[in-house]
């Protein structure tokens, strides 16, 4: 069985399904390789440099339409979660960060002071960038 993960490694994504590309875990620390062509493992990053992030997928992916399924949402991605059924929380939209909060995959604005699952039968739910190459989304989404 795959885990999905992706590894920022203060660059560049790197994701579970590149070809060559595997995650070592030893204790509490990872580093990821990647095999070249003449089969030799090459170090890419690790869990002691600083600026790098291991993150695991949620299992979930986006549905930016109600029928069609996108990526998976991994932690640390920014996502726009839209409430098909507004009286349930209020606010029918929420910008926010995918963290894994108590056991459950939440969206999480701080700004706000809101947290939502992730998972919801009642919303579409859309990545639009992620916490390392779009820190941006995450300033002015008290106003939305």
């Amino acid at each position: 069985m795959n885990t999905a993960y992706r590894v920022w490694d203060g660059e560049q994504m790197h994701y579970w399904d590149e070809p060559g590309m595997s995650l070592e875990i030893i204790g509490t620390h990872w580093f990821l390789r990647n095999m070249d062509n003449k089969g030799h493992k090459r170090y890419v990053t690790g869990s002691h440099e600083e600026g790098t992030s291991l993150m695991w997928g949620t299992g979930i992916r986006e549905a930016p339409e109600e029928i069609q399924l996108g990526e998976t949402i991994y932690a640390g991605h920014i996502v726009r979660q839209e409430n098909l059924d507004p009286d349930l929380c209020g606010n029918p939209t929420l910008i926010g960060e995918v963290k894994m909060i108590e056991g459950q995959w939440c969206i999480v604005n701080d700004k706000k002071e809101e947290c939502r699952p992730l998972f919801s039968e009642t919303a579409i739910i859309s990545i639009i960038g992620d916490i390392f190459r779009n820190p941006e989304l995450l300033e002015g989404v008290e106003n939305v």
